[in-house]
């Protein structure tokens, strides 16, 4: 595993490579984005960097070595990745990796920790690991990956190097998704453009599952009225109650509001995302002002984050319903 064969994020992957070519690589790193955007994957690689038997130039694994091989394989002793299925990383994984740390690497050159949704550590655990952060111990990096740094104390954020990802350019995301032979370019540029710049997003959109949630979706939409409130308490409804599921459907919603004002100014089918639906998007073109749509889009927005902050779900998708110009 390499940089080289990363889609994206340069500036983040040429940070890194400075740091190892000046020898300055931090004890701790917070590696922060949108969720599905490679922020793991960059991780690894530079796991695999920090640790390859024979490194390029530009401090990139050669991804052929007994050190990457092992680290792609999962099988490194001193390549150590977190990740936990439940709603907590508690303290007890926080001690482990203290315990591995008053050791030297087995076999590689630094051993690297990373822990996936850090976000998830309970208090106990978060004063731990601000513990082991405040002594950092030669020969150990901490990689702490999460899609909500906000959610982690200050004193934890405050004491590691930050490195943001963006989510990936559209276009990038198309890329990915034909080049892995995951689709056609054409329905590559649908799930680029409804994926938010994020592939695991794109591939998710993609199952048989989801593409019938967006069919569905669209014909509601298309026969929602403020003249008829069945149908808008219908179109809510239909949005659920898991919160990912409401998340994707909004977004779904948005593409909708996006290309009817897109269709409304220039009457080009070929620049909106939702083809596949045109009567809808021409609908709501034509039923709606350009200022109707873009209040619709803010609302949504509005609504998206309301749903993030845990607020009522039936209630704000109602709410939300009932508000739209439709």
């Amino acid at each position: 595993m390499s940089f080289k064969n990363i889609y994206g994020h340069f500036r983040q992957i040429g940070m890194l490579q400075k740091a190892i070519a000046s020898r300055r690589v931090g004890h701790s790193y917070i590696f922060s984005g949108i969720n599905g955007i490679g922020k793991k994957v960059v991780a690894l690689a530079f796991a695999c960097a920090l640790n390859c038997d024979e490194p390029d130039a530009a401090g990139d694994a050669c991804g052929k070595c007994a050190s990457c091989l092992k680290i792609s394989r999962g099988s490194h002793p001193d390549i150590h990745l977190l990740a936990s299925d439940t709603q907590f990383i508690r303290i007890d994984a926080i001690r482990h990796i203290q315990q591995q740390m008053t050791f030297r690497p087995l076999e590689g050159k630094k051993r690297v920790f990373i822990i996936d949704d850090a976000d998830k550590m309970n208090e106990q655990a978060a004063n731990a690991l601000l513990k082991t952060l405040e002594e950092p111990s030669a020969g150990n990096i901490i990689i702490l990956v999460s899609s909500r740094p906000n959610w982690m104390p200050l004193t934890i954020l405050s004491r590691c190097r930050q490195v943001r990802f963006h989510p990936l350019p559209a276009e990038t995301v198309a890329r990915w998704l034909v080049e892995q032979g995951k689709t056609d370019p054409a329905r590559a540029h649908l799930l680029a453009s409804l994926s938010g710049g994020s592939i695991s997003q794109a591939l998710e959109l993609d199952a048989e599952e989801m593409t019938a949630f967006r069919a569905d979706l669209g014909r509601l939409l298309s026969g929602a009225s403020a003249r008829e409130p069945m149908s808008l308490l219908t179109l809510s409804a239909f949005l659920g109650q898991d919160k990912k599921e409401i998340r994707q459907g909004l977004k779904i919603v948005n593409t909708y509001f996006r290309d009817a004002l897109v269709y409304k100014e220039t009457a080009n089918p070929s620049m909106i995302i939702n083809a596949h639906d045109l009567p809808c998007v021409a609908s709501l073109a034509q039923r709606l002002t350009g200022e109707q749509i873009l209040a619709n889009i803010a609302l949504v927005e509005r609504s998206t984050q309301m749903i993030d902050m845990n607020v009522n779900k039936s209630l704000t998708l109602e709410t939300m319903a009932f508000k739209l110009s439709i």
